[in-house]
């Protein structure tokens, strides 16, 4: 078998426990409903496989975000990267933005598509929408149910209420009013979850001043990123190419065949701990051990990536145990695996 084939599975497998949707979040009564980005609309809802009913699923890794192989809204298997600055811009011109002002409810409608698409779920806000920079975290309440991000449901639509903060300020997108929140599961596999923008109400549009816009960046990181990215040039290329290969497909029906079953049950609806303020967290998976990090298994460690949260020195990869991966290694399997150039 050849090493790309091998990483396409590996890369289905871990894409097709992908299980949520972000449907529906209404905020101000009568503003427009936004839409979870990278969401289509279109996509049946009452299956579980990974063709059709996964295929707009989000997954958020932070190991990911730092390698800056996607942003801080994640992938899914249709468009790859979410790109949040063009995702909303799509979204106010489908005038698919709702709004909410200070310590107003948002209602959150998620599909669970099935087991590790469950609760309980966290929401943060960047404030300026596109900058990467995590500004607070936010209340969730009714949340959806589950443990670690795991129950019995599947195909299912749950309704959880987010609360905006007391004093925030959206200046983001092209009217320099817009938010962007982010909510996410705490899956062994994940975490899962999306993004959605929120136009700050009774606040006109404006525009933006570059010298007053926030960054964290440095010349040290900037270096930093540069050398990564010249680096895992090639096998991104490589992996656009291989993209679509008979081999990719004949992976992607292999893990259709691995799929058993989910049936229903009654789970718990856990109460995450949240700490308002000025540094964002998640829940942590309490299942981890080893060296595993935070939310997933995704901060710190010596895991490989994919899959995650197995504990120790694993490879990664879907859960797959291996040998120790170099950080060099695990860039270029992740970006094989993701077969996509940004």
């Amino acid at each position: 078998m050849s090493s790309f084939k091998v990483l396409s599975l590996a890369a289905l497998v871990a894409v097709a426990q992908a299980h949520s949707q972000l449907l529906k979040i209404q905020g101000k009564a009568g503003s427009p409903a936004s839409v979870g980005l990278g969401v289509d609309p279109n996509i049946a809802r009452n299956c579980t496989t990974i063709n059709p009913c996964q295929q707009d699923s989000t997954i958020i890794r932070d190991a990911e975000i730092k390698q800056n192989i996607v942003n801080e809204c994640g992938r899914n298997e249709i468009i790859g990267n979410i790109d949040i600055g063009e995702n909303t811009e799509n979204a106010i011109a489908a005038g698919a933005v709702t709004e909410a002002g200070p310590g107003e409810k948002l209602t959150v409608t998620l599909h669970q598509v099935n087991a590790d698409g469950a609760g309980p779920y966290a929401c943060d806000l960047i404030e300026q929408g596109n900058t990467g920079i995590i500004t607070q975290n936010l209340t969730v309440q009714n949340n959806v149910p589950g443990a670690n991000g795991f129950s019995q449901e599947k195909f299912k639509d749950f309704e959880m209420t987010v609360i905006m903060p007391q004093k925030f300020d959206c200046t983001g997108a092209s009217t320099g009013n817009i938010c962007t929140v982010r909510c996410r599961n705490n899956a062994q596999a994940g975490p899962f979850g999306g993004c959605f923008p929120v136009k700050q109400a009774n606040k006109q549009a404006q525009t933006n001043n570059a010298k007053t816009i926030p960054t964290k960046s440095n010349i040290a990181a900037v270096s930093a990123q540069l050398a990564v990215d010249q680096k895992d040039f090639a096998d991104a290329v490589a992996a656009n190419q291989n993209a679509g290969t008979p081999e990719a497909k004949k992976a992607d029906e292999a893990v259709k065949a691995m799929l058993a079953p989910v049936s229903s049950g009654t789970f718990p609806t856990q109460t995450v701990p949240v700490e308002l303020g000025p540094a964002a967290t998640a829940p942590a998976n309490n299942n981890n051990n080893g060296n595993n990090g935070n939310f997933g298994g995704n901060r710190g460690g010596n895991n490989g990536g994919f899959g995650g949260n197995r504990g120790g020195n694993n490879g990664g990869f879907g859960g797959f145990p291996g040998a120790n991966r170099n950080n060099k290694q695990q860039k270029r399997d992740i970006l094989r695996a993701l077969r996509m150039g940004n």
